[in-house]
């Protein structure tokens, strides 16, 4: 197992997908709630891989491949992490360059099929048909925001709070001062790394945001090398 951190490719949107699935049940694997099981990448993961307001990493094992078309290898993505520097921008873009092709692509089924899909995939079908803009009161306290999740065997090594390092930088680099993330209020375990690493949480009644304070993250030097 060696990783390492590189820019994403829209080569890696398939394993990019399926870390989403398998983490989006409040960082469990939502597999057994979707018969699509491609929603939740649609809707927090793959955008990113595609649009120019976007920034996205992976973490890779370069001593395992995977193989994808016409039976091509590859290093094996481990995680990821996703986001905008400018939350804003990133809304715009996807509405005029996203959400169209996906709601065509899986419209909206009507109310009377809501009894053939479970409650999860419900609430994707509703994110597509009427994609949500973030709270203003969070987007007070910083622009740019970020989505991050890891495989298992993968978790608890330090490379999640490296992955956030790496969209840190990012933002720094655009003039940003701090970043944001939304985690599912069940995810106790989101809650505890977020907190350590330095996050804090933002007042808001429209979900669970924390913030982080990049240039002090940044000056704890423990970046994807350290």
């Amino acid at each position: 197992m060696v990783l390492q951190i590189r820019p994403a490719t829209i080569s890696d949107e398939s394993a990019v997908s399926h870390i989403c699935l398998v983490t989006a049940d409040a960082g469990k694997s939502a597999e057994a709630l979707f018969k699509n099981k491609e929603l939740p990448g649609l809707v927090y993961a793959i955008p990113y891989l595609h649009l120019s307001s976007a920034f996205e990493f992976v973490l890779v094992d370069i001593e395992e491949e995977e193989t994808t078309g016409e039976n091509a290898t590859k290093d094996k993505v481990a995680g990821y992490v996703v986001g905008s520097t400018n939350c804003r921008a990133f809304e715009q873009d996807a509405a005029e360059n996203w959400w169209p092709q996906v709601q065509a692509k899986h419209p909206h089924p009507p109310d009377s099929e809501k009894g053939n899909y479970t409650e999860t995939e419900w609430y994707y079908f509703d994110t597509i048909a009427h994609p949500p803009t973030t709270a203003q009161e969070v987007l007070d306290f910083y622009q740019a925001f970020l989505h991050v999740n890891i495989s298992e065997p993968y978790r608890g090594k330090g490379w999640g709070s490296k992955l956030i390092w790496a969209a840190a930088e990012t933002v720094q680099r655009d003039g940003g001062k701090g970043l944001w993330v939304g985690i599912d209020s069940r995810n106790d375990e989101s809650k505890k790394f977020y907190l350590a690493i330095g996050f804090q949480k933002i007042a808001s009644e429209q979900g669970e945001y924390y913030g982080l304070d990049i240039e002090r993250f940044l000056a704890r030097g423990k970046g994807p090398s350290g």
